[in-house]
């Protein structure tokens, strides 16, 4: 019988091993609904399902297909249309110094698929991308899966997320490495706002970023996807979101903005992770672009996706979403952290974003010893347990968390399903509390 490529192998076993891919197949595979009660409601991914009613019933009557979409279209990476629209966002949203046009966009299918792509531009295999902790859990599979690409990830203390102390801590490790050796090092990606802190950089770091970017001659990626979830919140002193785009990084930080991309998508901020659109921005480089396009025909994105969101962007209705977006998550925010309060269950305060972290370690039951394999199996556990009840939250390993015993919690999902997801949450902690009183 012919064999699996042993690239291939080694993801399946990789998988198999996997706990979060475990605990995510059993939720896809019998996921909560008034269809299926009892199954697994997924508080864990990122979705924002506030607004599905509006969005909805606004493409039903806004997208107008052209002849065109049913051909191969424009471009390999977008269409004229998308653009426009997207050149019009930017300009009104992002607030780029420099007006973005169509020369400077390549979009792909999926902000996950054109990571896999853009990873292979800028990395030969083998090669690495530096990045703060916690971070996004998709970046290994999106980066690493498929073009060999490792991640150094760099351990952040508390106090020091998104400040200048943070930057410091990537410069200490590039200056081990440099002592040291390791894979060579080709980027730094940063997400702002932060997944899954949910919290918006600092200008001053940002441009610090640039600043550690040019001095090691690495490329800066800049991950914009929640740009406009930003709420109200009783986080303390919450910053504004501003755009690596709405800084001159040549006259601010001497950082050559050919090195700069930023990245961004329909997922987040439209509440549209399935029509799958992804974008690369990058103003002053366009090998990147010839980059991309070398392997653009299997990033596609479809045109009825192109023509759904180009309809939504170019709408004066725009200002009108992202408006009764942004109070949506403030109330599902304040439902979700009431809830935590009232059950004296931490949590970091967030304004960005459609997660809070909450801070489960006293759940995790007594430690032999303080070894992180020892607490990552106690994570684990409590993981496996609160599928098994019913609900899945993003396990903080999956982030990088620097502790065990941190959960991801999605409260953008529907109001029913989420009360649902709580209320199993809780039978999980009260169950917990009870052995721990005992032991």
């Amino acid at each position: 019988m012919p064999q699996l490529s042993r690239r291939t192998e080694a993801l399946i076993e990789k998988g198999n091993q996997s706990a979060l891919g475990n605990a995510l197949f059993k939720t896809f595979a019998s996921q909560y609904s008034e269809d299926n009660p009892t199954g697994v409601v997924n508080a864990g991914l990122a979705e924002n399902a506030l607004l599905q009613p509006w969005l909805k019933a606004f493409f039903e009557r806004s997208v107008d297909l052209k002849t065109t979409d049913f051909t191969y279209g424009q471009s390999l990476v977008g269409s004229h249309r998308l653009f426009a629209a997207l050149a019009s966002f930017y300009s009104s949203h992002i607030h780029p110094i420099i007006p973005v046009e169509a020369s400077h966009i390549a979009c792909g299918n999926g902000l996950s698929g054109v990571l896999d792509h853009l990873a292979s531009v800028l990395c030969d295999d083998g090669e690495a991308i530096i990045l703060p902790t916690p971070f996004y859990n998709g970046f290994e599979e999106d980066m690493g899966d498929r073009s060999g690409v490792h991640l150094v990830d760099v351990e952040i203390q508390k106090g020091e997320h998104g400040e200048l102390a943070e930057v410091e801590r990537l410069e200490k490790e590039m200056e081990r490495r440099e002592e040291e050796g390791g894979p060579k090092v080709r980027a730094v990606l940063i997400t702002n706002p932060h997944n899954p802190l949910g919290f918006c950089y600092k200008r001053e770091t940002l441009l610090a970023y640039c600043r550690f970017a040019e001095k090691w001659d690495v490329w800066l990626l800049a991950d914009e996807i929640y740009a406009t979830s930003i709420y109200k919140s009783d986080a303390v002193n919450p910053q504004p979101f501003t755009s690596i785009l709405s800084i001159d990084v040549q006259k601010e930080a001497s950082c050559d903005p050919a090195r700069v991309i930023q990245l961004y998508g329909a997922s987040k901020d439209f509440g549209s992770n399935g029509l799958r659109i992804g974008v690369v921005v990058c103003q002053h480089n366009p090998s990147i672009h010839r980059g991309l396009s070398t392997t653009a025909w299997t990033m596609k994105i479809s045109s009825a996706a192109d023509a759904m969101w180009s309809s939504l962007l170019a709408s004066p209705s725009l200002p009108d979403y992202i408006e009764l977006n942004q109070a949506a998550l403030a109330e599902a925010y304040r439902f979700t952290t009431s809830w935590l309060r009232a059950r004296s269950l931490p949590y970091r305060p967030a304004y960005a974003g459609h997660f809070v972290l909450v801070d489960l370690r006293q759940y995790l039951g007594p430690l032999e010893n303080d070894l992180k394999d020892q607490q990552l199996k106690k994570e684990v556990e409590l993981l496996e347990e609160l599928v098994e009840e019913g609900v899945f939250l993003g396990p903080g390993f999956s982030y990088f968390c620097a502790e065990a015993g941190f959960f991801r919690l999605t409260f953008s999902i529907r109001r029913e399903d989420l009360e649902v997801g709580l209320g199993r949450l809780e039978a999980v902690l009260e169950r917990r509390s009870k052995k721990v009183q005992k032991a």
